[in-house]
This record gives C-alpha cells, structure tokens and sequence, in this order.
C-alpha cells in the first residue's frame, strides 16, 4: 500500500476545494443571510404588533367618547395601515355595531360582510353571520337572513343561532317554527330571561294555563225618576207607658193676718240745719 506524500495531499485538498468550495461558500453565505433574515423579521413583526396594538387601543379610546366622527377615522386609519391584523378584525365588528346605533344599515352590512370574508378565526366568522343576520331582520330581509344562519357551524353559538332563528320564525308569522327554536336553544344552554319570556309567550294553551275570563257587568238599569218630595219613612217608635207627674201639695188659703192698730205712723226726720256762713276772719 502506497503512502501519499504531503505533496499529495496538498494537491487532494486543492482539488477537492475547487470542486467543492464554491458550494461551501453559498452556503455559509446563505446561512448567515437566514439568520439575519430571521431576526429581522421577527423585530419587524415584534414592532408591527406595537404599533398596531397601540392603534387599537387609539381607536378604543375614540369609541368610548362622545364623538362617533373620530372614531370612524381612527379605524379607517387601522383598516389602511394594518388590513390583516386580527385588530382590524375587531376594529370593523365595533364600527359595524356604531353604524347600527347610528340608523347606517349599509355601512354595517359592509363592515360586517369585511369580517366574514378577511377573519380568520372560524368563531370570529360566525359571530359576524349571527350580526349581519339581526341587521337583515332589521330590515325585513327574512330570507337572506334565514341563509347566512345556515353556514353558522360553531358550537359555543348554536343557543345564540337558535334564539335568532326563533326571532325570524316569529317574523315570519310562524310560532309554531319559532317555539321549537326557541326550546331548543333553551335546551343548548341559552337561558336568559329574555329567552324564557320569548317562549313563555309562545307557550301552546292548554285547561290548566287558560284563565277564565270574568263575567261581564249586568247591563245598566234605567234611572227611576226622582219625585221633588222623595217619601219619608219614620221609624216604629215603641209605646211607652204613660207618666203622671206627682201631685202638688194643696195649701188651704187663710185670712190675711192684719195690721197691728195701735202703731204709730212714723214720721219722716227732719234735715239737719246747715251751718251759716261768716264774712270775716274769727276773731
């Protein structure tokens, strides 16, 4: 067996370079291109989330003020800046339910139809089905109303779908189709009060839960004339016997008694002299 000579493996290593070191060199260029590629893009997609969390909460704060007009601009801002964001998404569901509040059926129903086409959350999809089917009962669009109900296929949904499609039944002028919907989204775990009223209020008649109604009133009589003198009754007075005052004593009348004779008649006295006045100082 030969041995190679230092010569020989210079001119191995030589050959083997040049068959090989151009595809080394690619690669190692390539691998420090993903590496910086990578870090890249996770910084820029660390700062898109930055800024587009703090468009949302912008627009969060422009909703919970008076002022509908600010609101509206600072999500059309979110809609151009940031079309795929899962923000946007929720931005459009909160400017489709000020549309609503505001009397713009169309512009909810386009905000709405947005969601339903760019969402990408399954649940976020049938959310906005179930609104835009409560903005089409709104406007009397049963049909259209009754099919987008049929592509809501989220479970955590069904007592809300259920609820919806008993309001268009009963819309309808179909009871009966609304009882049974009502039922059974009470059934799936929908259990408000608003819910048990719709079907209390549907509930088929039967002897126990029908109440009789009153008689009515006799008929009113015709009024008597009234006599200028209307008669008077006296009460039955009992009798009661009769009383007799006490006898008053009897005096029997005597003589007079007379005068004594013999006394003298009193004269009337005299009056007393009066003093007699002086002229000149006593002496």
């Amino acid at each position: 067996m030969e041995q190679y000579t230092d010569d020989e493996r210079v001119e191995d290593l030589k050959k083997w370079w040049r068959e090989n070191g151009l595809s080394i060199i690619v690669g190692i260029v390539l691998g420090i291109a993903a590496i910086f590629g990578w870090r890249y893009w996770v910084s820029h997609r660390d700062t898109q989330a930055e800024r587009v969390s703090l468009a949302y909460d912008a627009f969060i704060e422009a909703v919970e003020k008076p002022d509908a007009d600010q609101a509206r601009q600072q999500g059309e801002r979110l809609l151009a800046d940031f079309p795929k964001s899962s923000y946007t998404v929720l931005a459009m569901l909160r400017l489709a339910r000020l549309a609503m509040d505001s009397g713009d059926q169309a512009t909810a129903v386009q905000r709405l139809q947005w969601v339903i086409d760019h969402a990408q959350l399954d649940e976020i999809r049938d959310i906005a089905r179930l609104r835009l089917a409560r903005v089409l009962l709104a406007a009397s669009q049963l049909s259209e109303a009754k099919k987008l109900l049929e592509s809501v296929s989220t479970t955590t949904l069904t007592a809300e779908r259920e609820e919806l499609r008993g309001d268009l039944h009963l819309a309808d002028h179909d009871p009966a189709k609304a009882r049974t919907a009502y039922a059974e989204a009470l059934a799936t775990g929908g259990g408000s009060p608003l819910l048990r009223l719709k079907l209390d209020n549907l509930v088929a008649p039967t002897a126990d839960t029908v109440i009789a109604a009153p008689a009515p009133p006799p008929p009113d009589l015709p009024a008597e004339p009234v006599s200028a003198a209307p008669p008077t009754f006296a009460a039955p007075v009992a009798e009661l016997p009769a009383v007799t005052a006490p006898a008053a004593p009897v005096v029997e009348e005597g003589p007079a008694p007379a005068a004594p004779a013999d006394a003298p008649e009193e004269a009337p006295a005299a009056p007393a002299p009066a003093p007699a006045a002086t002229s000149g100082p006593p002496s």
